[in-house]
């Protein structure tokens, strides 16, 4: 299964407004294994490491989630877990424009797009597959206003370009 990265849509088959019935319908997710209630009507579900993580606000489905253990990631059609951190992030500063450091990830806001682990902002060094073991990579994909991390706010620009 491939989940293509929609910027401000969704990822693969999961889009935005989807009730947790309709993400319950979609082909290989089934039920949750649990469920987590928040303030302000916000719920997560999750269904284990190799399936994306779904939150739902009133309007429905807002943000997406999906760790390195979930195959098939993609963005623009390269496999954003199977290839370089330092060259994903090219890519995607190219297509969407420069990140913005927000609580030690790299945000895209305008595409409502957050990369995890992909950069060490104290080291200033991308994380290398090859060499290290700790892998904690993941990508975030939310509807413009839903990110909890405040990165539509004034934050430090970065560029790898």
């Amino acid at each position: 299964m491939f989940w293509t990265v929609h910027p401000g849509h969704g990822l693969g088959s999961l889009s935005f407004g989807m009730t947790p019935e309709d993400v319950k319908a979609q082909p290989g997710l089934g039920r949750p294994g649990h469920v987590y209630r928040g303030s302000r009507g916000r719920v997560m579900e999750y269904r284990g490491l190799s399936v994306p993580i779904c939150e739902y606000g009133p309007g429905g489905l807002n943000c997406i989630i999906a760790g390195r253990k979930v195959a098939g990631v993609r963005f623009q059609g390269t496999n954003i877990f199977d290839t370089d951190p330092e060259a994903i992030v090219r890519l995607m500063e190219t297509r969407l424009g420069a990140a913005q450091l927000c609580q030690e990830q790299l945000c895209f806001p305008k595409a409502g797009l957050l990369l995890g682990g992909f950069f060490d902002a104290h080291d200033k060094c991308f994380f290398r597959p090859d060499a290290e073991y700790h892998d904690e990579r993941s990508v975030t994909i939310y509807m413009p206003g839903a990110c909890g991390l405040s990165c539509e706010t004034e934050h430090e620009l970065v560029s790898f370009l």
